[in-house]
């Protein structure tokens, strides 16, 4: 963990969940192509990939799906809402308390929204520009993760059951 070290205030569990995790049986189905590379700084979430886009209009973002699971794709269309589960291969694995760069004081990893985490799978919603079924090829507006991310999953924002009750 050389590359991640440990920020004052954080709390690393005794091991490594990486080493010790059962087989969940996950595969990736495509992977994510963005702008973002380790040397070049990824926004923190979707709001300041958007906000970015209003400086840098021409950055765009795609979601490749692999061969086999283009047929999912049938019902996909451009301005469908989609939350893209993403692996987040590049993050650390045991980290339990956190110090986040936008909080006072370190806090526990299940209210933060940080890909450390013990399986580090990142959440974006974001909507569909356009789509090629045939070639697996999803644009999207925005998405915060490495160029070549790999993706779990897609799943529909429906709004009569993403939205809590008592929401407008």
């Amino acid at each position: 963990m050389e590359n991640n070290p440990i920020r004052a205030g954080e709390v690393a569990l005794p091991f490594d969940p990486a080493e010790t995790a059962d087989d969940a049986r996950l595969i990736y189905i495509g992977h994510a192509e963005t702008p973002w590379r380790p040397e070049r700084d990824c926004p923190r979430n979707t709001r300041q990939v958007r906000e970015r886009l209003a400086e840098e209009p021409e950055l765009s973002f795609r979601v490749h799906i692999d061969l086999p699971f283009r047929p999912g794709l049938k019902d996909v269309k451009a301005g469908d809402k989609v939350m893209v589960l993403m692996w987040m291969n590049g993050s650390r694995r045991d980290l339990i308390i956190q110090n986040s760069r936008h909080r006072a004081e370190p806090a526990g990893l299940f209210s933060l929204r940080s890909p450390v985490r013990p399986n580090p799978i990142g959440l974006s919603l974001v909507r569909v520009k356009g789509i090629d079924r045939e070639a697996g090829e999803i644009t999207v507006d925005a998405l915060d993760c490495f160029d070549g991310t790999p993706i779990l999953d897609l799943k529909p924002w429906i709004e009569t059951i993403d939205r809590l009750a008592d929401e407008p």
